[in-house]
């Protein structure tokens, strides 16, 4: 018994008549004759993916070895962000206060980000040297 979903597809699938234009050498269209192969419909469906290939989407980038040098740019952009967040948020408007904070957040978050990239590169070293699984 075909669900809703399925029926709603079907229908419309029913509704939309395609018809299957060529170009030749020419760059003149072309209909379709009945010996020429003719696409399948899809009614509304995405391609299907072939088993064992990475989906073309979700590709991940391989990951840069990590490096101190990026970590402290990515920490002073914290320390700015925090900077103006805490600067903004006190009734005072005392900035040392804020500045003090933005440093401290910048001198914690250096190491986190470096041990953070390091365990990432790792991770992909490690399934990339991993037996693929058939």
């Amino acid at each position: 018994m075909p669900t809703r979903k399925q029926k709603r597809r079907e229908a419309k699938a029913k509704r939309h008549d395609y018809e299957f234009v060529y170009l030749d050498d020419d760059g003149n269209e072309v209909e379709a004759s009945d010996d020429t192969p003719a696409e399948p419909r899809r009614n509304g469906a995405k391609p299907a993916v072939k088993k064992g290939a990475p989906p073309a989407r979700g590709r991940r980038r391989t990951p840069q070895p990590p490096s101190w040098g990026r970590a402290g740019r990515r920490a002073l952009i914290l320390g700015a962000v925090v900077f103006v967040l805490f600067g903004m948020l006190n009734k005072t408007h005392n900035y040392t206060g804020a500045a003090v904070a933005a440093v401290l957040y910048t001198v914690l978050f250096i190491p986190f980000t470096y041990m953070l990239d390091r365990f990432a590169y790792r991770r992909w070293q490690a399934r990339e040297q991993a037996p693929t699984k058939r």
